[in-house]
């Protein structure tokens, strides 16, 4: 089996272990580019959602609310933002396409392989420049969501996950703790990564979006990883899969470094 990785914001790559049974809430990838105003409508977007429809059927229309704040002098007004995200859906609705006036974005609760997202990532891609026309790239990132809930793992956790992500959990104290979340943020090889670890008391979640809470206690691990290198280049499909390809390898990088063998066996290491 490949050995964990001692450097896991700028070492080697451990090579891939496939997991059976790997304990994925959500994996994300998306590339953001400069702000497309006409994105916004739907008669704009719609060769793009006619060249994607035979994969991602299901289409709806969401609205985002927000508030940005505008200096003006000595004068501070919030000011509403309002915004069009466009949703596509695959036939059994676990895979989604979310195009937005400035990003691109595929997530699956349903993960299969590196190489099958970056695959379905190409063709969104490809699909997009061939109808949308975006110029320049901003930044790629890749993220992945794990989630233990059986009592038994959480009961098990020091011998499943290492002790740089336990903290406090490791004094076997993990029963009597109702919430440990950390989040830090480090410069990697290939850019920047955000990482959020840590015991969640039921029915709570630090991002319902990408780990929709559970009934019952967890212990989560939510690794995103993104790279600006590629700011400003043109928006070539081939070139940006390279780039998710690097950053989705960070984050595995990292959460091979969090986990120990036992983790890896116990989730069906192949």
């Amino acid at each position: 089996m490949a050995d964990r990785c001692d450097d896991p914001l700028f070492g080697e790559v451990p090579e891939r272990v496939l997991l059976s049974n790997a304990p994925l809430v959500r994996v994300l990838g998306q590339v953001k580019f400069p702000r497309i105003a006409k994105i916004a409508e739907e008669s704009y977007i719609a060769n793009f959602q006619e060249a994607i429809r035979g994969e991602y059927p299901h289409f709806q229309r969401d609205t985002i609310q927000g508030v940005d704040i505008v200096i003006t002098g000595n004068e501070v007004r919030p000011h509403q933002l309002t915004t069009t995200i466009w949703r596509f859906f695959d036939a059994r609705r676990v895979i989604r396409v979310s195009l937005a006036p400035d990003a691109i974005t595929l997530e699956t609760a349903s993960y299969v392989s590196r190489n099958d997202f970056l695959s379905r990532f190409e063709f969104i891609l490809s699909k997009l420049v061939e109808t949308i026309h975006p110029a320049l790239v901003q930044r790629v990132g890749f993220r992945y969501v794990d989630r233990l809930q059986d009592p038994n793992d959480l009961a098990a956790l020091s011998d499943l996950i290492h002790a740089e992500l336990l903290n406090v959990l490791q004094s076997g104290l993990v029963q009597h703790i109702d919430i440990s979340m950390t989040e830090i943020t480090g410069t990697t090889k290939e850019g920047k990564i955000i990482a959020r670890y840590g015991l969640a008391p039921p029915k709570f979640s630090h991002d319902p979006e990408m780990a929709p809470p559970v009934r019952v206690k967890s212990w989560v691990l939510d690794v995103d990883s993104f790279s600006t290198d590629c700011a400003g280049q043109a928006f070539d499909t081939q070139v940006l899969c390279a780039e998710l390809d690097k950053v989705a390898a960070r984050a595995y990088a990292f959460f091979r470094w969090g986990v120990t063998e036992k983790f890896l066996e116990r989730f069906g290491a192949k």
